[in-house]
């Protein structure tokens, strides 16, 4: 049985049945320097990606699909949950010429990968705050890596200033209980210690932090201005100084972390769709048909 999750409203983005006017405005979002800074620190955490078997879950527009692919992976998965969204990921591979090295698959649960087709590398950017049953996405992950394979999380943190700031007047000034960040369909909010409980219970060992958002640069507008946000973006130097420093690499609004599965290969039993016995190498739509839905 699939999880039901929030929704994003009707004029977000990844509504749109246009590829081309979806992928402008998701790349217009990841120019911003908040999200330059975090996507500069979540491929270094990726690390060396050559020859690489690559799972980007909860891909979005595709942005780290496409750079795996560019950085020399031979094989990159890109699982999202909306079929605009991996029409908008398609048609950013094929822009950059990449879409031979790309598989998109639409699910909206973890999907099950047979044991010819695990993953070196897992990505899951900003995705394990939306899901309910968090504990059971890392141990679906863990068994979708290889022995002494990584896997790269970032979510937000409720153990930093912006949270501190931001946080207490909307939850406990406002009382809106539901708020968990920027983003409406959020779940929970994690703290580094509640994060790395959580891998260490799946069998992954934390190797490295980064955090960015340390000091809030993205503030209110002036009661007299038409824009609703006031960006200091000079502040971002603050970030990419200090982001990957203990202990302020742990303290940012977005914390982003590397783990290593166990080299001891272990097995879990489930009653989930298995994905093919073997993905192919170019994009193609996976239908209900060929992911065995009952």
């Amino acid at each position: 049985m699939e999880t039901q999750r929030k929704q994003y409203p009707e004029d977000h983005w990844l509504r749109s049945h246009d590829p081309e006017t979806a992928f402008q405005a998701y790349m217009e979002q990841q120019g911003k320097a908040y999200s330059r800074i975090k996507n500069a620190f979540i491929e270094e955490l990726l690390g060396d990606l050559t020859d690489k078997n690559v799972l980007d879950y909860g891909c979005g527009g595709g942005m780290f699909t496409v750079l795996a692919a560019k950085k020399g992976a031979a094989r990159v998965v890109g699982v999202d949950a909306e079929e605009s969204v991996l029409d908008t990921a398609r048609y950013f591979a094929r822009k950059e010429a990449v879409e031979h090295v790309c598989t998109f698959i639409r699910r909206a649960n973890f999907p099950l990968f047979p044991q010819s087709a695990k993953f070196d590398v897992i990505l899951m950017k900003d995705v394990i705050e939306h899901v309910e049953d968090d504990e059971r996405l890392l141990d679906d992950a863990a068994d979708a890596v290889v022995p002494g394979g990584t896997i790269v999380v970032s979510t937000q943190n409720s153990f930093s200033l912006n949270y501190f700031i931001e946080g207490i007047y909307r939850r406990h000034i406002r009382g809106d209980k539901d708020w968990y960040g920027w983003d409406e369909t959020h779940v929970r909010f994690y703290t580094p210690m509640s994060l790395q409980s959580k891998l260490r219970r799946s069998g992954f060992r934390v190797e490295g932090w980064r955090s960015a958002y340390l000091i809030p640069y993205k503030l209110p507008g002036l009661s007299l201005s038409r824009k609703k946000f006031l960006r200091v973006d000079s502040l971002g130097w603050i970030d990419k100084t200090l982001g990957g420093v203990f202990p302020y690499n742990r303290l940012g609004w977005n914390i982003m972390v590397r783990a290593r599965s166990s080299s001891f290969v272990t097995e879990r039993t489930g009653l989930r769709e298995e994905v093919g016995e073997r993905l192919p190498g170019t994009p193609m739509l996976v239908t209900k048909q060929s992911l065995r839905f009952p």
